[in-house]
């Protein structure tokens, strides 16, 4: 997976897929890439209920790529 990839499909599901940005996936993906970079505090709800999810940040985003991937795959075809 490389980001790029990653940003191309976020931005093709918010084109095509219903109120896509209002899914929690869209939530968790911008909460994992805060995690990623570092950007969430220690002491955050978020990163402790992140962390009880996923072992590391790469983790959570080949995780969230795969979602990504199975959203995409119904609509790719059209």
């Amino acid at each position: 997976m490389k980001y790029l990839d990653l940003l191309w499909m976020s931005d093709w599901l918010k084109r095509y897929y219903p109120k896509y940005y209002s899914n929690e996936l869209m939530l968790l993906a911008d909460d994992i890439l805060k995690w990623f970079h570092e950007e969430l505090p220690e002491d955050s709800s978020t990163l402790i209920y992140l962390k009880s999810l996923y072992d590391s940040p790469s983790d959570a985003l080949r995780s969230l790529w795969k979602e990504i991937q199975l959203l995409t795959g119904s609509y790719w075809g059209n």
